[in-house]
């Protein structure tokens, strides 16, 4: 007869959780992108040259179609296919012209790779889609690595359904999440020796690389090079209480990592063309805080100083600066205290942290900007109404700030203004509070583990794999076992009526824990012995099919071959027949038989004689007594242990058959 627990194995497929998570967050974040077209190709035309004015596909649209795909395409002379910056420049009053666009250089070469066969608006955003998903995908995949579950918190919330296709937002996301992957990847034991696989200084060099580039996209992630170099300078992780120099060597080669990048990216369109690059960077500094800026800024200093006045704008043209360096400032002091008590100091916090102050204080606070702080909340350990509420108030403020850009007058509806407003502060007051949790968050696994050159804990479908493979029913199922004496089938919850009228006189069972003596206790006994993984209860039938009584295996061991039976009481009219021997036949001859148990165990406390004697005529040997085994009434108990192996079983099975045998004569 094949293996009880072969049988059940076969009837389980555990798919690998890591192949699991990538193909669901995979299919999430094409979802995404797909879902981000359909709305975006609404406010797009099939003919060449002719665009659409309108923020929204129709008037009952609910999520905008505005991209600033289509602005950058009619404005920024991608429809003409001028190469970027080398032929432009700025005007006077603050005009770009000639191919000149305003983001950092590689930010502007996607823009004209996706421009290239494109005649209409339309194509172009096509063509902006398929360059531009790559980069959402190797996002997700390095988050699912890293995070596992958590990625869905980026490929399943709404944000990268509105922005991946509201600005180039996708590349810069995925070199800031690569760079955070370097440093993982360095970081994790290497499988041969257990040691690092690259040194603190090569992993933070290497890491400053995507982070270079990703300052040639969109700026803020070079600002991460500032803690990985303070990160490089404290030595990196701490591995022992031996005072440690500072490393300012390794801090310096970091630092030259990222500079050689950004040189390597920029220096051929400054020369090729430096009044179109540098124009770049004038219309940025020449940019307001005005309406569409969703800044602090507007919605704030704007009330006190009676508008957009000169005053107002020079305020912000100072203040802005100031505070973006003071956070700064602030992130990397917090850290500083964090690795003055833990001796490790915290990068990857101080990096989202520097964002944080970055996008509060930056005079202009884009919508899509949510694409780059999302990741840090899937990385770390941020409480969920954190982020509930983030994504709540960026969704609202989404959904409201182009009712506002289409009419913003006295006759603009008060809900517009509510939500806006409420996406404005909302997010301001998260990010300011961000900027000391960022710092004091702790990365999650198994990124955590990776980093400190860990092994990282399971993730949880492996970890119920694991419990379900070790689980008594996966070895043993749940048979129902049956001779001429007794029924022994699982055990359920609608026999707690009779169970509950099983016990007798407590006399009978001062040795045994508490049972149950009505319904509502035998029901909840019945429940709290169903979701023991490692037990296997059973209802005890006499030869008529009443319940007589219950056992159980339990401790089920299937890695070792070995379980114990008990959890075993019968009624009063039960006593001293038949009926125990003839349930624990059943249950030794399947778990040795049929299961290929080696050793079945007994345990009973050290003071029941009765049990005691039970138990040495089943052919069980006694191995000792374990002291304080198990609670007892409000204490402890000394428990006695005996056991069979499977090389005693046959003798055992005939002395049990024999007793069996003479019970059945003497009737």
């Amino acid at each position: 007869m094949p293996s009880a627990r072969n049988a059940f194995a076969a009837k389980r497929l555990h798919f690998g959780e890591t192949a699991v998570i990538l193909v669901t967050a995979m299919l999430f974040t094409a979802a995404s992108a797909a879902a981000s077209y359909a709305t975006k190709v609404r406010c797009t035309t099939p003919t060449s040259g002719a665009k659409r004015e309108w923020l929204y596909g129709s008037p009952y649209d609910v999520v905008p179609c505005y991209s600033d795909l289509m602005t950058m395409w009619h404005g920024r002379g991608l429809a003409d296919h001028v190469f970027p910056y080398i032929h432009g420049g700025i005007t006077p009053s603050g005009e770009l012209f000639g191919g000149v666009v305003e983001y950092p250089v590689l930010s502007g070469l996607i823009m004209w790779f996706s421009s290239l066969g494109a005649h209409t608006d339309r194509e172009f955003l096509w063509h902006s889609l398929v360059i531009l998903l790559p980069f959402a995908f190797i996002t997700t995949i390095l988050l699912a690595l890293m995070t596992r579950w958590w990625v869905l918190l980026w490929a399943a919330t709404p944000p990268l359904m509105l922005y991946a296709l509201h600005n180039w937002e996708l590349p810069v996301v995925c070199a800031a999440v690569a760079g955070v992957a370097v440093m993982a990847w360095g970081g994790s034991a290497d499988p041969a020796t257990g040691l690092r696989r690259w040194s603190v200084r090569t992993t933070a060099i290497v890491a400053a690389i995507p982070l270079g580039v990703g300052f040639s996209l969109k700026i803020y992630p070079g600002l991460f090079v500032l803690p990985l170099m303070l990160y490089v300078l404290t030595r990196g992780e701490k591995t022992d209480r031996r005072p440690r120099g500072l490393d300012w060597a390794g801090a310096a080669y970091v630092a030259l990592s990222a500079v050689v990048t950004v040189a390597v990216t920029q220096v051929p369109f400054m020369i090729a063309g430096y009044e179109g690059w540098k124009a770049a960077i004038d219309f940025q500094s020449k940019r307001e805080a005005n309406l569409s800026t969703n800044s602090i800024w507007y919605w704030g200093l704007r009330f006190l100083t009676g508008g957009e006045t000169s005053t107002y704008n020079s305020i912000v043209d100072v203040a802005s600066p100031l505070l973006i360096i003071g956070s700064f400032a602030l992130a990397c002091w917090l850290g500083w205290r964090v690795y003055r008590r833990d001796g490790v100091f915290p990068w990857l916090g101080v990096s989202a942290a520097m964002l944080a102050g970055f996008m509060v204080f930056h005079k202009v606070h884009s919508p899509q900007y949510t694409l780059w702080i999302l990741p840090f909340f899937v990385l770390q350990r941020v409480r969920w109404w954190l982020i509930a509420l983030y994504l709540v108030a960026d969704a609202a403020l989404d959904l409201t700030i182009f009712h506002l850009l289409m009419n913003y007058s006295a006759t603009t509806r008060a809900w517009v203004l509510a939500g806006v407003n409420f996406g404005v502060w909302t997010h301001a007051v998260l990010l300011v509070a961000l900027i000391f949790v960022f710092v004091r968050a702790r990365p999650r696994e198994p990124l955590a583990s990776y980093l400190t050159g860990g092994v990282p804990p399971k993730g949880p479908l492996t970890r119920l794999a694991v419990a379900d493979a070790a689980g008594a029913r996966s070895w043993l199922g749940a048979p129902t076992l049956a001779n001429r004496h007794v029924t022994l089938r699982p055990l359920v919850p609608a026999d707690a009526e009779a169970l509950g009228r099983v016990a007798g006189d407590p006399e009978l069972y001062k040795w045994t824990g508490d049972l149950p003596r009505d319904t509502a206790a035998a029901a909840a006994w019945i429940t709290a012995a169903l979701s023991d993984p490692r037990r296997i209860p059973f209802a005890v039938l006499d030869a008529q099919g009443r319940l007589v009584g219950t056992t159980s295996f339990y401790d089920v061991d299937s890695a070792n071959r070995s379980l114990a039976i008990g959890y075993t009481y019968y009624g009063p009219a039960a006593m001293g027949t038949a009926v125990n021997p003839a349930a624990k036949l059943l249950l030794c001859e399947y778990a040795f038989t049929v299961c290929d148990a080696v050793r079945i165990v007994w345990h009973t406390h050290a003071e029941n004689a009765r049990s005691r004697a039970a138990i040495t005529r089943l052919g069980a040997v006694p191995e000792g007594e374990l002291g304080k085994h198990r609670r007892f009434r409000g204490g402890w108990r000394t428990t006695a242990q005996f056991a069979i192996v499977d090389d005693d079983w046959p003798a055992s099975r005939d002395l049990l058959a024999a007793r069996l045998g003479a019970r059945s004569d003497a009737r």
